[in-house]
């Protein structure tokens, strides 16, 4: 690879550094909720698993009071696979998750320039689409906020892109075989951010079929049915033996449901938040950025004029990605709710959880529709037009950079070990390392206690006669092993979670095993007398029937990338994008530009961040940014309000009206308590007996609260339809939920904030007129 081509690609592998030098710089971890409630303890009981001789073990060790699960049954295994890796290498488990999304930044940018490169056939417009993609704001607050894989699959989608359409132009054995790998790394990775991607995929078909004909068609089926039987030793148990765990949990509760979480137009196009160095709390909120707003509509009126060019493939390719993202956005707004109260049973879109989630691919629709508006501007801007949309791209993601500025969730040990993973689980309330239990074996349905894990960890059984001993016991993953001698007969209920693919012998002979309503324990007869029992982990037939068939594909896409050869008169994929013969607007080197972007991105992370106060807010109790009044009031000895704003002082009937209030916490506590606004009008509303109008109330974790931070807390209800005219008072509180007593108020200081009678406090008015 000569000058001419090394540099634009060196220029993709730096433009993430504005990202990745944060997320290798800052605990991510401890920021992202995934990541501190989940991620980096499943990559322990990964590389736990492991040690034990389990190349994918899908049960694993110390989760569920130290009983272990099926957890990697229903979990993509890939980034656990690579922070195992890391882990081997010597690298903490905290530091491996932030080595995970750095890569994933890198893995964003680089995919997005080698698909723009063969799209668009100029590395300046590619870029200007990879930097798009990479600062994408969704992708940002999927790694992050959020903490999730999906955001690390959302960093495959332009590779799998960039694999089908290198095979559709330019069929050979390798191209089949890597088109087929992406495919199945994005299942493998995150398979609910595969689901996410079809929408897309189904319009990337239709462009490669009009692009390069039949061959594009079938070539681009064949490679997505490779994937798919490469993911098979994980798809086909995952829906073999879905039954056997508590998977309906996760569409259950109506907040993590697609019928709820309506969006408002403002919130998709508004300005990053500028983050807040004196809150514990910021947040990115819901926008995509304001570049969505003219870019999506902008690529929609780019179709006739790549038609009239005589560029169908790629007219039609601008229309569905406007039209998609068109579609996607109005799926988040309360006119989509109907739809979603009849789709959201069918079938797998109950478990999306979260309407917003379809929004995954509209990084990919901004960055390739600017890249194909780039395309029919006049050649001589096009240079110009595409370095501004590059540094516009990266310039607003700016204030979003600060990830050790959101909120802060759990302390992350820097090497946690299972005795680590076991204390987590039991005192959040995720034994098996979900938010809603919904991997948990179904026969278990009482809660794990602090007590019951202790004695899973002295005993291999609960439930020994009197008289009985245990002389020997070995546990290790998917593997119990214990010696008894027990006076009498009795069905032994062993300290091992039943689940299909769990075997048990006696005395070396197979005996039936069965499961223990309430405990889930494994139950096994065992006669009177000295016996060894065995409980053994061996896997279902789907298991062994989907290892199989991954291992055949295995062996037939490298026998076909031997093979399968093809001589490419003019290569327009792969190689073609390294070819500076094929791009003609391949960059003159001008390494001064790649020296900038490193030295832009280290001054930034390293000094401009740590010492100075670039593109952030500074607040203090005593001086909130974005407050209406500084207040000074104490709710018990616990909860101070430093200030508060509201949304408006006049409202219609109908109406929805926000409050925001700044808190600190004096001293750490050990449970939450439930907090309530309350619209209290001049008359009874005869709809509720009291003169309640309107109100939210929360369950608050402050036991998670830290001191020494700000923490913001806004509350958006809705005033009645039929509230009457008059001046109404906003009210605000806390109780205890385990006491049921309030947080008695105190005012020390504030301008029009008064006690009430019910022991909360008033705050400000608002007139209904």
């Amino acid at each position: 690879m000569g000058k001419t081509r090394l540099f634009p690609w060196t220029l993709a592998l730096l433009l993430p550094l504005f990202a990745a030098l944060p997320a290798l710089s800052n605990p991510i971890e401890e920021h992202a909720v995934d990541a501190a409630l989940f991620h980096v303890y499943r990559a322990v009981v990964f590389a736990a698993a492991q040690a034990d001789g389990w190349l994918y073990p899908r049960w694993v060790p110390g989760i569920n009071g130290g009983l272990g699960g099926p957890l990697f049954t229903f979990y993509s295994p890939l980034i656990y696979f690579l922070m195992t890796v890391f882990h081997v290498a010597g690298v903490p488990f905290a530091l491996t998750w932030r080595l995970v999304v750095a890569l994933a930044f890198m893995a964003a940018s680089l995919g997005a320039f080698g698909l723009g490169l063969v799209l668009f056939r100029r590395a300046d417009v590619a870029l200007a689409s990879a930097a798009l993609y990479t600062y994408s704001p969704y992708l940002l607050r999927e790694l992050f906020e959020r903490g999730s894989p999906q955001g690390m699959a959302i960093a495959l989608y332009p590779w799998v892109l960039w694999g089908l359409l290198a095979l559709a132009e330019s069929p050979s054995g390798l191209r089949l075989a890597l088109a087929s790998v992406a495919w199945a790394a994005l299942i493998l990775t995150h398979n609910a951010g595969a689901l996410l991607a079809l929408p897309v995929l189904a319009l990337w078909w239709l462009f490669l079929t009009l692009r390069a004909g039949r061959t594009g068609l079938w070539m681009a089926v064949l490679a997505l049915v490779g994937g798919l039987l490469l993911a098979a030793f994980f798809l086909l148990p995952f829906m073999a033996e879905r039954w056997a765990v508590q998977l309906a949990n996760a569409t259950d509760r109506s907040w993590a449901s697609p019928t709820t979480g309506v969006m408002r137009l403002s919130e998709f196009f508004a300005w990053p938040l500028v983050f807040d160095a004196g809150l514990v709390n910021n947040d990115t909120g819901q926008t995509l950025g304001p570049l969505p707003a003219f870019l999506i509509p902008l690529t929609l009126a780019a179709m006739p004029l790549l038609a009239r060019r005589g560029r169908g493939a790629d007219a039609v390719l601008a229309g569905g990605l406007a039209l998609w993202g068109a579609v996607a956005l109005w799926m988040q707004t309360a006119a989509a709710t109907p739809v979603w109260a009849t789709i959201t049973p069918l079938g797998i879109m109950q478990y999306l959880n979260f309407r917003w989630r379809l929004l995954a691919s509209i990084g990919l629709v901004v960055a390739l529709g600017t890249g194909l508006l780039l395309a029919v501007a006049p050649r001589r801007w096009v240079g110009l037009l595409a370095a501004l949309t590059a540094v516009l791209g990266v310039g607003i993601a700016l204030p979003s950079l600060y990830p050790s500025l959101l909120t802060h969730h759990a302390e992350v040990p820097r090497d946690p070990t299972l005795a680590d993973v076991r204390e987590f689980t039991l005192r959040s309330g995720f034994p098996d390392l979900s938010y809603f239990r919904e991997l948990l074996p179904r026969w278990r349905t009482v809660p794990f206690t602090p007590d019951e894990a202790d004695r899973i960890a002295r005993s291999p059984v609960s439930n020994l006669p009197e008289g009985g001993q245990v002389l020997r016991w070995e546990r290790r993953t998917g593997y119990l092993e214990a010696e008894l001698e027990t006076p009498i007969a009795f069905q032994g209920a062993f300290h091992a979670l039943y689940f299909p693919g769990w075997v048990g012998y006696l005395d070396g002979e197979r005996r039936p095993l069965q499961p223990a309503e309430g405990s889930g324990y494994i139950l096994m007869d065992i006669p009177p007398g000295r016996h060894t029992v065995l409980l053994q982990y061996e896997g279902t037939m789907a298991q062994r029937v989907g290892d199989g068939v991954s291992g055949i594909t295995v062996v037939v896409l490298l026998a076909l990338a031997v093979l399968w050869r093809r001589p490419v008169a003019q290569d327009l994929s792969y190689a073609g994008a390294l070819d500076e013969s094929y791009a003609t607007g391949y960059l003159k080197p001008r390494w001064w530009v790649a020296g900038s972007l490193v030295g832009l991105a280290a001054l930034k992370t390293f000094w401009l961040d740590p010492h100075t106060p670039f593109l952030r807010h500074h607040s203090t109790c005593e001086s909130i940014h974005g407050a209406q009044a500084q207040v000074d009031v104490w709710f018990g000895e616990t909860l101070h309000l430093c200030g508060y704003a509201v949304s408006t002082h006049r409202a219609e009937p109908g109406q929805e009206v926000s409050v925001t209030f700044w808190w600190e916490i004096s001293r750490p506590v050990d449970r939450g308590a439930n907090s309530f606004v309350h619209l209290i009008g001049p008359t009874v509303n005869p709809a509720t007996g009291t003169p309640l109008w309107g109100q939210e109330d929360k369950q608050m974790g402050i036991n998670w609260w830290r001191p020494g931070g700000l923490y913001r807390d806004t509350y958006i209800f809705r005033v009645a339809p039929d509230a009457p005219p008059g001046e109404y008072r906003l009210e605000v509180g806390w109780w205890d939920p385990e006491t049921q007593q309030r947080y008695p108020p105190r005012v020390v200081a504030g301008e029009g904030v008064a006690l009430s009678e019910w022991n909360s406090l008033f705050v400000s008015t608002i007139v209904i007129p």
